[in-house]
């Protein structure tokens, strides 16, 4: 028996030796002593006797006993070797009684070496064991400021509050990302029982991804563990057995598979034009109404937000009234009264959902993938999953021109700036502000004022001429200053606002749905799709006061025009931050990736990004989901 499990060990040992040599690959573990010679290290740390994955054991410390094993450490030796011989019997000894003596390990970035106990290793990558016990020393790399050296400080910490080690990403800023989606964050206490319950889910997950998804990396698997969480709260994971949690990856498969995690978003800047033929267009739209649902987390009366969508779902009503229904639902948070509501709606025959705040994404996740054939909006901006597609306008354009209004009217230096939420697109917005006062002012500040910041941490007005408030008007009874104000003399005098017409968006989306131009797969690239609309599609607009001067009128015109046909753009050229850093290059345009996910504010900006303790709760919630808050470790 012990001959016949070594020949079988040997036989998938030569095929793994065979397909390295065909990719050009070395055809036996790696050797530290090897990666490090041109590495820098700054020492070495004790870890003691710890349970490592055998997923992250790759390579041995020195060259001298490589040749007897396959990458995977199976056994190339023939079966009348002493290897042989040594490995049969350990072989035995784990059968019978288990493997108990910890093998002797370096780890360095996340990966380990080992020293001594090589056979062990080989016999329980063999038996497809999960870990082994190890006296682990790890070496440390020398700091780097790249994205493979922050994630790996990331980890570094991660791993001192929980000692696990099988938990990776690809990305830095995950764990950070992971802590929020367990309600944590760097400075919180971890219980024995909390390590151990994350443990424990993270390995069901790891059993149930891979039994789908066959093998993938360490970081793969943690990137579709946190994509994961996204979906189901870990509050809500945390409580199922293995069999329920492969349940739960079933649904969600097509959002975590290697494929989806890697696509990205695909930002869709100008609408789609009609494929409709002419004798389509001149028949009704649809045979039979379609039924469209709009899911509001405010109240239509009190808040803005809630009351521009609204006004969209009215014209939807008037333009299309003999080819669509809608029904409003308001108040609706996130969470189980959303997934409730979002289930009524298609009961009640609604085929059409619009969610239009993010966070109601999770509901909306969910219920897409219970419901294909329904069609799933979320009013976000940089949500990669592509079950549900996403929708915002670029504010920015508008902001710019508004920024160029401040700075030719301002008697001063100094220009108020009322910002919401520190989320995806509104660090860029705050920005293209400030590069349109700059053009034409370019000695004044803009002084930044966070509506999202506890009260103890509101800074106030400070005495500025001219001041930029909330985008568009709140409903009638509600606050009334809006928009871009100058204070004269104690009255405030409306010099121009920005404002987004909701209703042409999703006139023009319900409208390809109905004539068969929407399709509802991604293609291959499984890349989830946002809308990202502007001025070009007439989805915001800037309304302009008749106390503006001709001139200024006139210009902004000018500029509004190149933003619509795309000859100029706020974020074109090198931009410098409040740290005197450079950002973008001459002549070029920042990649839509960096607009969006900004974190860093232009050198005439007085302010800062709030921290996650200064946001009131509701922001809070909103930040953990859409937010560009980068928290130190």
């Amino acid at each position: 028996m012990l001959l016949e499990e070594y020949r079988k060990a040997k036989k998938l040992g030569n095929a793994q030796y065979r397909r390295a040599l065909s990719r050009g690959e070395t055809p036996h573990p790696q050797a530290l002593d090897e990666i490090l010679k041109e590495k820098k290290t700054v020492g070495e740390v004790e870890l003691g006797v710890t349970e490592i994955p055998m997923q992250l054991i790759v390579g041995t410390k020195g060259v001298g006993r490589q040749g007897a094993l396959s990458p995977e450490f199976l056994p190339l030796f023939d079966e009348d070797s002493e290897f042989a011989g040594k490995w049969m019997r350990l072989y035995d000894s784990q059968m019978e009684e288990g493997i108990r003596e910890p093998i002797i390990a370096y780890e360095y970035k996340n990966r380990f070496y080992v020293q001594e106990g090589s056979k062990r290793v080989s016999i329980m990558k063999y038996l497809k064991m999960p870990s082994i016990l190890a006296s682990v020393i790890r070496i440390l790399p020398e700091k780097e400021d790249t994205a493979e050296g922050r994630k790996y400080e990331e980890f570094l910490a991660f791993y001192q509050q929980t000692r696990l080690n099988e938990i990776l990403f690809s990305e830095p800023g995950s764990y950070t990302k992971l802590l929020q989606a367990m309600g944590k964050d760097w400075d919180s206490q971890w219980s024995e029982e909390e390590i151990r319950r994350l443990k424990n889910v993270f390995y069901h997950f790891c059993v149930m991804y891979s039994s789908m998804s066959g093998e993938q990396s360490p970081e793969v698997i943690g990137d579709a563990f946190l994509r994961c969480l996204t979906i189901f709260p870990y509050e809500e994971l945390k409580e199922k057995t293995s069999y329920e949690i492969g349940k739960e990856i079933k649904k969600i498969k097509e959002e975590i598979e290697p494929q989806a995690l890697s696509a990205g978003v695909e930002h869709i800047m100008e609408p789609q034009a009609s494929e409709a033929s002419f004798v389509t267009k001149l028949l009704p739209i649809a045979k039979k109404k379609l039924k469209v649902a709009f899911i509001y987390d405010g109240l239509i009366q009190e808040s803005g937000w809630t009351g521009a969508h609204e006004l969209g779902r009215m014209q939807v009503e008037t333009r299309f009234k003999d080819e669509f229904t809608t029904t409003a639902f308001e108040n609706i948070q996130s969470g189980d009264q959303a997934e409730d509501i979002i289930e009524r709606a298609i009961a009640e025959g609604n085929t059409v959902i619009f969610t239009t705040t993010p966070v109601q994404i999770q509901s909306t996740i969910k219920a897409a993938l219970k419901h294909p054939d329904v069609y799933f909006f979320n009013c976000s901006l940089n949500y990669p999953y592509k079950s549900v597609r996403t929708y915002e306008v670029r504010s920015y354009e508008v902001k710019f021109l508004l920024g160029l209004i401040a700075g030719i009217m301002s008697e001063d230096d100094t220009i108020g700036y009322e910002a919401d939420y520190p989320i995806y697109g509104n660090v860029a917005n705050i920005n293209a502000f400030a590069i349109g006062v700059q053009m034409v002012k370019p000695q004044a500040k803009v002084r930044l004022h966070w509506r999202c910041v506890k009260e103890e941490y509101q800074s106030g007005q400070k005495g500025e001429g001219i001041i930029l408030a909330k985008e568009t008007t709140m409903p009638e009874g509600a606050e009334r200053l809006y928009g871009l104000y100058q204070q004269l003399d104690g009255t405030n005098v409306r010099l121009a606002a920005g404002v987004t017409d909701w209703g042409k968006f999703y006139c023009r989306i319900l409208e390809l749905i109905a004539d068969g131009t929407w399709k509802k797969q991604t293609g291959k690239s499984k890349r989830s799709l946002n809308y990202w609309w502007g001025f070009s599609a007439g989805v915001v607009e800037l309304v302009c006061s008749k106390q503006l001067p001709c001139g200024t009128k006139k210009l902004v015109d000018k500029f509004r025009r190149f933003l619509s046909w795309g000859v100029y753009h706020p974020f074109e050229g090198v931009i410098y931050d409040q740290e005197g850093r450079a950002h973008g290059s001459e002549d070029v345009v920042l990649d839509l990736e960096e607009i969006i996910t900004m974190n860093w504010l232009c050198e005439n900006v007085v302010g800062r990004i709030p921290v996650k303790e200064e946001l009131t709760e509701k922001a809070q919630e909103l930040v953990a989901l859409q937010g560009v808050l980068e928290e130190t470790v």
